[in-house]
Formats: C-alpha cells, sequence, structure tokens
C-alpha cells in the first residue's frame, strides 16, 4: 500500500512539473520572447553619421541580448524538460521493480504452496503408510490446513496486489502515453513558436541589416559627400593659402622691385653723375671754338683696338651742314642714324661747331683738326693740323687726313646761269693751294685716306657721255684733277661702272645734283663703296640742301 501510494504521489508531481512546463512555453514564454514593436527609422542627413553608428552599435547589442536571453530559456527549458523525463523514467523504473519485486514474491509464495502440496502428499503418503493416532493426525492436518489458508490468503493477496501493480502499471503507461502526447505538444508548440520566434527575430535581422546597409549606404554618401567638402575646403584653404603666399610674394617682389628701383635710381643718378662730371670733363678737352687751336686730342674711356694684317679697313664719311646746326635735335638724329654701324675710322666734315657737338655725342677716341675731326677706333699714333695716322695694326699704320673747302660762288653762278667757268678760275688758286698744303702734310709711302667736301664736282662726272645735260661738256674741275694728279684714286668712281650708271651725289639742290663729297685713297687698294643716308642731314632743309655720306671698304697692303 506504501508502495502504491508514492507511485500515485510521483505521478502527480510528474503532472504538475509537466503542466508547469507546458503553461510556461504556451504562456509566460511568449509573452516574454516577444521583440519589441519596431521604431520609426530617424531621418539620416550628412550630420546623423555618428548616431547611426550608435543605433547601429545599440542594436547590435540588443539583439546579442535577445539572442542570449532566449538561449537561456531554451535551455531552461531543455533542463526542466530533461528533469521531468528522468523522473517519469525513475518512477517508471520504480513502478517496474516494485512489479518484479512483487512477482518474485508470488513466484517464491507459489513455490512454498508447491512445497506444501508436496510435503501433504508426502503426509498423505506417510499417513497411508504408518498409523498415526487420530489426534496427531488431526492436529497435523489442522496445522496443514491453516498453515494452507494463510497461503492461500497470501497467494490471493499477492495477485490482487499483482492486479493493482498491473492495472497501476497500466495507468502509469497510459499516463505516460498521455505525458509523452503533451510533451510532443508541447514541443510542437514550443518548436512552431520558436520558429515563429526565430522567423521574427531573423525577419528583425533583416530589417536590422537592411536598415544597416542603408545607414552604412548613407555613411558612405556622407563620408565622400564629407571627403568632397573636405577637399574643397582643403582646396579652398589652399587656394587661399596660396593666395595669401602669392600676395606676399607680390608684395616682396614690390618692396625688393622697389628696393632695386631705388638701387637703380641711385645707381642711375650715380652714373647719370659722374657722366656728367665725364661729359664735363671730357666738354672740358674741347676749348670754345674761339679759342680751340689744331689738332686737339678729343680722349674717352673706351678702349681702342687693332685689326688684322690682312683684314679690310673700313672708313666712313659723314657729310656734316657748314652752317651751324641751330638745335641739338641734329646731333641726335645724326648719331642715331649711324649708331648700328661699328666703323673704325669716320671722317666728319662742316662746321666745325656741328663736328665738335658730334664728337662729344658719339664719346669715341678722335682727333680734331682743321675741317673736321677724325673718330677713330683704332690707336692715334701721330697727328697734324689736317691729319692723323693712326695703328691699322702691330706693323701697319694709315694715315687720315681731312679736307673741307666750302664754296657756293661756283654753283650759285652756274645755277643762275651766270658767267661760273670765270669765277672757278679766279677762285681756284687758293683751293688748290690748300688742297696742296693737305696733301703735303703726310708721306707718299705712308697708306693715305682722305675725307674730302670739296663743294665742287668730279671731273670725271663732266664729259659729253654724260647723261645729265648741264654736265654735257669737257670740264676739267682742278681739285679732284689735282688729287688724280697727286696719284689719289677716287675711291667712289673707282669701284663703281661710270658716272652715267652710278652717280653717288652728295648734294642735293633743286636741280642740282652733284658728287662734291668724295674718299680718296692713296698706296691702298679700295674694294667697296656705297653712299650713306645721314640722319636729318639727308632731309632738305629750308634751302632745299639735302646732303650725304660715304662708306667705303680698303685692302691695307
Amino acid at each position: 500500500m506504501n508502495t502504491r501510494r508514492s507511485l500515485l504521489l510521483i505521478l502527480i508531481i510528474l503532472v504538475i512539473l509537466v503542466t508547469g512546463c507546458q503553461s510556461y512555453t504556451a504562456k509566460e514564454g511568449k509573452t516574454r520572447l516577444t521583440l519589441p514593436a519596431g521604431q520609426e527609422a530617424p531621418l539620416v542627413t550628412k550630420y546623423s553619421v555618428l548616431e547611426a553608428q550608435k543605433q547601429e552599435a545599440l542594436a547590435k547589442q540588443e539583439e546579442e541580448a535577445q539572442q542570449l536571453l532566449l538561449e537561456q530559456k531554451l535551455a531552461e527549458e531543455q533542463r526542466k524538460q530533461q528533469e521531468a523525463w528522468e523522473q517519469l523514467t525513475n518512477a517508471e523504473a520504480e513502478a517496474r521493480a516494485a512489479i518484479d519485486s512483487l512477482t518474485q514474491e508470488k513466484q517464491e509464495l507459489q513455490t512454498q504452496l508447491a512445497q506444501l502440496k508436496a510435503q501433504l502428499d508426502r503426509t498423505s503418503t506417510t499417513l497411508s503408510t504408518k498409523e498415526l493416532t487420530a489426534e496427531g493426525l488431526s492436529t497435523e492436518l489442522t496445522s496443514i490446513e491453516s498453515r494452507h489458508e494463510e497461503l492461500v490468503r497470501s497467494f490471493e493477496q499477492l495477485s490482487y496486489q499483482k492486479g493493482e501493480l498491473e492495472t497501476l502499471l497500466s495507468e502509469q503507461q497510459l499516463i505516460n502515453e498521455h505525458l509523452q502526447m503533451a510533451l510532443t505538444q508541447a514541443q510542437a508548440d514550443h518548436q512552431s513558436e520558436l520558429s515563429a520566434l526565430i522567423a521574427a527575430h531573423e525577419q528583425k535581422i533583416e530589417q536590422l541589416g537592411a536598415t544597416i546597409r542603408s545607414l552604412q549606404t548613407d555613411n558612405s554618401l556622407l563620408k565622400a559627400q564629407l571627403e568632397e567638402k573636405t577637399l574643397t575646403l582643403e582646396e579652398k584653404v589652399k587656394l587661399e593659402q596660396q593666395r595669401a603666399e602669392q600676395v606676399q610674394k607680390a608684395e616682396l617682389e614690390e618692396a625688393e622691385r622697389l628696393h632695386q628701383l631705388a638701387l637703380e635710381q641711385e645707381r642711375l643718378a650715380r652714373q647719370e653723375e659722374e657722366q656728367k662730371l665725364l661729359q664735363l670733363a671730357l666738354h672740358q678737352q674741347i676749348p670754345p671754338l674761339s679759342e680751340l687751336t689744331y689738332p686737339r686730342l678729343y680722349t674717352t674711356d673706351k678702349e681702342t683696338i687693332l685689326l688684322d694684317e690682312n683684314a679690310q679697313l673700313d672708313v666712313m664719311l659723314l657729310t656734316l651742314d657748314d652752317q651751324m646746326w641751330d638745335s641739338q635735335e641734329m646731333v641726335r638724329e645724326v648719331n642715331a642714324s649711324i649708331s648700328d654701324l661699328s666703323y673704325p675710322i669716320i671722317v666728319a666734315t662742316g662746321h666745325m661747331q656741328n663736328v665738335i657737338d658730334l664728337v662729344r655725342e658719339m664719346g669715341q677716341h678722335a682727333i680734331l683738326v682743321r675741317g673736321g675731326a677724325i673718330i677713330s677706333r683704332l690707336p692715334i699714333v701721330k697727328t697734324d693740323e689736317y691729319g692723323a695716322s693712326v695703328q691699322f695694326s702691330e706693323k701697319k699704320t694709315v694715315r687720315v687726313s681731312v679736307a673741307n673747302l666750302p664754296e657756293y660762288e661756283v654753283l650759285e653762278a652756274f645755277q643762275a646761269k651766270g658767267d661760273w667757268q670765270t669765277i672757278q678760275k679766279q677762285i681756284s688758286p687758293e683751293r688748290l693751294a690748300a688742297l696742296k698744303a693737305i696733301t703735303a702734310k703726310g708721306p707718299v709711302t705712308e697708306p693715305t685716306i682722305i675725307g674730302a667736301s670739296l663743294y665742287e664736282p668730279s671731273h670725271q662726272d663732266w664729259n659729253t657721255f654724260s647723261p645729265v645735260t648741264y654736265r654735257q661738256i669737257d670740264y676739267l674741275w682742278p681739285l679732284t684733277a689735282q688729287l688724280e694728279e697727286d696719284q689719289f684714286y677716287d675711291v667712289y668712281r673707282a669701284t663703281h661702272f661710270s658716272s652715267a650708271t652710278d652717280a653717288g651725289n652728295t648734294l642735293f639742290k633743286g636741280v642740282l645734283k652733284e658728287r662734291v663729297d668724295y674718299l680718296f685713297s692713296r698706296k691702298l687698294l679700295p674694294l667697296t663703296s656705297t653712299m650713306l643716308t645721314i640722319g636729318g642731314e639727308s632731309v632738305p632743309d629750308e634751302q632745299g640742301i639735302a646732303r650725304y655720306g660715304l662708306v667705303a671698304s680698303f685692302l691695307v697692303p
């Protein structure tokens, strides 16, 4: 009976446990495992990157916490189900053990009953073989019957207990089947609820993943925008820095420029002052025209040169106005017109003040002589009142003379159709004497060049074959004829075919066009010669007079 009560108590406890597990799984688990309601995603702006990352981290923490809680609940339910199942298994094992014990007792009783029957049979046999008294037999028989009845009762009791136990076992099996069905149903319900929860959880995870991906996309876009803005800001800052540096550089450059300009102005002022002092010193080298004596050497700081032995010698003749210029502009124009021509020797004729102004303007070494000046880049080694010898090379010297014999009576009489020949014959002896004085200064053996402004045509240009009508007479102009007699070559005529094809006129006055300025050479070989425009001098003046110069090249033997 105690065993039956124990079994009933165990069954009741198991039913309560199973019912409790089912109730927790079906009710409390469902409410406790309910996912929180979804919140509306916040508006993502370019300023919410950190908030999005924070929400992402919180979502991950919440997901991990829910996952951990779910795993803990599942483990608790599995543990309780395992304990209930173990209790049911233990109860069933105890019931089976009790049944086996009762079965064993029944077998023992059956064995005792069989033994008693065997003993009864032996007793009956003994009674048949022996003689017993009625009292002893009756007593023994009574004992045996009581023993038999007791065994029968015990057997009946054991049979009843066996039946009860078999009934209890059947009930236990039925309860076990119901419990198994309940557990199966509970597991199925729990599994379905768990699947639903997992599906909802996965859906929530998917939503969170989509939100995270969306946030990552927005984050990437915001990062790109931020990088773009950062780059734009950096470029702006860089541009501002570059602009500031450029402004600073420009200011420094401007300051440096101003400083250099001040230094340059100071240098130019010093240079101008030095130039003024130099010009003053140079100017003082030449006294006033009324006090000037010949020859007058004019020296500057320019270096002189020597030519090669076989080099050609280039010479320029500048025929300046024999009337003093009324403006310094003319001397600047004349100098500018020849500034690109670097001739070693320049012979200038004309009014002496004009010649002096040109010498000062050019700033080259020069020797002032009667009638003009010899401006030379070659060293001047010997001078006289009509010319000078210059050092052509280490072994050669060349004499350069100036002949300036202005005369207008003959040409004016010719233009006026007067007796110009008589006038010419009257003045020629004096002019020839002046010319001979000039040619007599130099030795016959020294190569000589004469720059001459004779104001008289060449006898080679006047002949009956001249294309110019008024020249078509054979007239022997005396000055050029005298120079030819003194073994001087007319350089222009020697280097050109004829006066008909190459006139070489140096004086223009109305219809009068004549070659009255010459380069003559002796002991030199003329190579080339050509006419030269001389700045404002080649522009007709108020009297309609225009003058041209001459350049030539020589070979010095």
